[in-house]
């Protein structure tokens, strides 16, 4: 395992002057996703990788929308199907200044998050164990995310409804985004979408490209639809 010393050092390589408290704080969710992953595969990274591809990458794409797409002080976020927490959760611990709701159906995983936040004594942070096409916090969000938990077309049916007006949308993507920019058009011309792209290339290894979008018109009665006929209508093509 990566030693606290060597952690520090990436913080400091990388991210922009982390206080000592905020590097103690990633160290300690490092260290409590290593134990997880030693019961389970919570996540696919350890070690250096772990904190490279996992915290230092998800504080970097963050702080890239945050200076370039929305100021997220003060907002109130919500990220879909967290699993480990990532992206959003690295970027919560390191700065603090905004409000965040997660949603995360898979039982063992909301139990994890719900052991970091009380380990890590996080106040700003609310997680529900609950699909978001089944939420009924309508018009709740400023800003809404997600990464690698379905695919685009279905990300915007199931979250649409969950942003106030002129919200802003980031679905993090990789070298299929065309493809599923294509696959959702439907449900893109549906709701008067127009989205935006950044590709943000590859930090470590992974290539990031940002699908964003600005909420414009109210969601319609019938939007979203249960789960089960999403999926359905997946299975048609």
């Amino acid at each position: 395992m990566i030693t606290e010393t060597e952690i520090f050092n990436l913080f400091d390589e990388y991210l922009d002057k982390p206080s000592v408290e905020t590097k103690h704080l990633l160290h300690q969710y490092y260290l409590l996703i290593e134990e997880e992953n030693s019961k389970y595969n919570l996540t696919g990274f350890k070690g250096k990788q772990l904190i490279l591809n996992g915290l230092i990458e998800s504080i970097l794409i963050f702080n890239y929308i945050n200076e370039h797409i929305l100021d997220l002080k003060d907002k109130r976020l919500l990220d879909i199907g967290s699993g480990a927490g990532f992206p959003i959760l690295p970027y919560l611990i390191y700065k603090q200044n905004f409000s965040l709701t997660i949603h995360e159906p898979m039982e063992k995983r909301v139990k994890f998050l719900t052991l970091v936040k009380d380990k890590l004594g996080l106040k700003n942070i609310e997680i529900k164990q609950i699909r978001s096409e089944d939420s009924n916090e309508l018009e709740k969000f400023d800003f809404i995310s997600a990464r690698a938990v379905s695919e685009l077309k279905n990300l915007i049916e199931i979250s649409h409804a969950l942003g106030k007006m002129n919200a802003t949308f980031c679905f993090l993507k990789s070298n299929s985004y065309e493809k599923e920019i294509e696959n959702a058009k439907k449900i893109i011309n549906q709701l008067g979408i127009e989205t935006k792209t950044i590709d943000l290339k590859t930090f470590f290894e992974i290539r990031n490209v940002i699908v964003y979008y600005r909420k414009t018109s109210k969601t319609p009665k019938n939007i979203p639809r249960k789960w089960s006929q999403i999926i359905k209508d997946n299975l048609k093509r």
